[in-house]
């Protein structure tokens, strides 16, 4: 349930979208606005998922601008994303951006 809300988002949360938001970190933009977002290796994550073309100049950007990325991570999440939505390239098309 999010705060002042009678929203319930509790619907469903795969194992990554949990682990994704507990790892989020919280940003205040002004006085009354906090916007929370992802980390630099979870967003990759989820464009390498996307895999437009967009999302891979996206993800060779945040490479260069991140140089101390958790690797493992991306690489375990982004092959089980692979798996479960047959695409076995999806890692393989990213490794090399992130040595």
């Amino acid at each position: 349930m999010i705060s002042n809300t009678n929203i319930d988002l509790s619907l469903g949360v795969l194992p990554f979208e949990q682990e994704m938001v507990e790892r989020s970190v919280v940003h205040q933009v002004d006085a009354t606005l906090q916007l929370r977002l992802p980390t630099p290796e979870d967003l990759i994550i989820l464009k390498a998922i996307a895999h437009r073309p967009k999302d891979m100049e996206d993800i060779r950007i945040l490479a260069d601008k991140y140089q101390n990325l958790d690797i493992a991570r991306i690489e375990k999440w982004v092959k089980e994303f692979a798996e479960v939505l047959e695409m076995p390239s999806l890692w393989d098309d990213i490794a090399d951006m992130l040595k």
